[in-house]
């Protein structure tokens, strides 16, 4: 049974989209490369890394689900490994999204949401109760909006916390109310 447009995780998954959309096409090409507010990222960079969120989320889908079927220990453990890790992975998490946004171009990265969001919102559409509630322990070092543990259901709604967290940081003087 499809899920309707008015289930607010289907209605953010889709906000997403559209509305990076309406910043990407809006956008003065100009600005793109201009530095974004409290980021060492351009708006070109950060737009990549506003992509790069929703991909983290569809990526969540099958790790969530594979790490709910293991014992708990595994999830524990493997948080824990990440965690400790938090520090590089900042950089690559940094130097990767400097990187495509330079590599990327805008028409590129609506593209990739684009297909991402479809995909998403698709399986979502098509998840049961048990599937979204699958999930495990989340290493929260690594983003300020992980939770301790986190099912899929959570990590598709941790995607628009993590896209808004970010837009507010973009300096595009025709950025959508």
């Amino acid at each position: 049974m499809a899920v309707p447009d008015s289930d607010p995780v289907k209605a953010d998954l889709l906000w997403i989209a559209a509305d990076f959309r309406r910043i990407v096409v809006g956008a003065p090409a100009d600005e793109l490369d201009l530095p974004s507010n409290g980021t060492r990222w351009t708006n070109r960079q950060l737009l990549f890394h506003m992509v790069l969120g929703q991909n983290i989320a569809l990526a969540g889908i099958p790790l969530l689900g594979l790490f709910s079927r293991l014992p708990p220990p595994a999830s524990r453990n493997w948080s824990r490994l990440l965690d400790s890790c938090a520090r590089p992975y900042d950089w690559v998490n940094w130097a990767g999204s400097a990187a495509g946004g330079q590599v990327l171009k805008p028409a590129g990265m609506l593209g990739m949401m684009d297909r991402t969001t479809r995909i998403l919102v698709n399986w979502y559409g098509h998840a049961g109760t048990r599937a979204l509630d699958r999930g495990m322990t989340m290493p929260v070092r690594w983003d300020p909006y992980f939770l301790p543990w986190m099912s899929r259901r959570d990590i598709l709604e941790w995607a628009p916390k993590h896209y808004r967290h970010h837009r507010a940081q973009l300096s595009l003087t025709t950025l959508p109310a």
